[in-house]
């Protein structure tokens, strides 16, 4: 697994992964609860920003993370405009990429270890029922990884057609990217195979 994990002093990285998670989660719920508007999306644009503050990681660290997302941030308001007016696009485009953004704040201030030990105690209970706490827990820490990982890999892909002087196009970096993500995918699955993970 890739650890997007940056050792840091702050306030956040301080803060237990249990903390973490789940004020990730009330925030999520939230976004998610808060009626459309224009005002509503320039908070949620504003919030990666406030938590990238507090952890103490580099605005150039935010830049590089909504350049990777840039494609996406395309895609999701070409997408939504289609079907939906350009209030309800706006809101829900940055109520994802403000998601997808403090998400990267938790993964870079938690080493992974640290994420997945405190997802077995909170299903640890759940092991009567025949839940597998380590999976569950090991499933978030990938899940959470990942969302790095892709940005990773559209940024790798960009530069690679950036170089080779190819004009950079949705329909030119999406297959390059979907096979990339593929074979992380399944040299993933090959190494948790190899651990005695199925």
């Amino acid at each position: 697994m890739i650890s997007l994990y940056i050792p840091g002093n702050s306030l956040v990285h301080r803060s237990p992964a249990g903390l973490k998670l789940l004020v990730l989660a009330l925030t999520a719920l939230v976004l998610f609860l808060v009626p459309p508007s224009y005002p509503a999306a320039v908070v949620f644009v504003l919030l990666p920003i406030l938590g990238y503050l507090v952890a103490q990681l580099p605005l150039r660290l935010l830049v590089t993370d909504l350049l990777r997302l840039s494609f996406l941030l395309v895609f999701l308001v070409v997408t939504q405009l289609i079907f939906l007016d350009p209030v309800h696009a706006a809101t829900n485009t940055a109520r994802l990429i403000s998601i997808i953004l403090l998400a990267q704040v938790l993964t870079r201030t938690t080493e992974i270890s640290g994420i997945v030990a405190t997802t077995e105690k909170l299903f640890g209970p759940l092991r009567r029922f025949g839940a597998n706490p380590e999976k569950i827990g090991l499933a978030l820490g990938l899940m959470l990884n990942s969302v790095g990982t892709l940005s990773a890999v559209i940024n790798q892909v960009r530069e690679a057609q950036r170089a080779r002087g190819v004009r950079i196009a949705p329909w030119s970096w999406a297959v390059p990217v979907l096979v990339l993500s593929l074979k992380h995918a399944d040299d993933l699955g090959d190494a948790l195979t190899a651990r005695g993970l199925d």
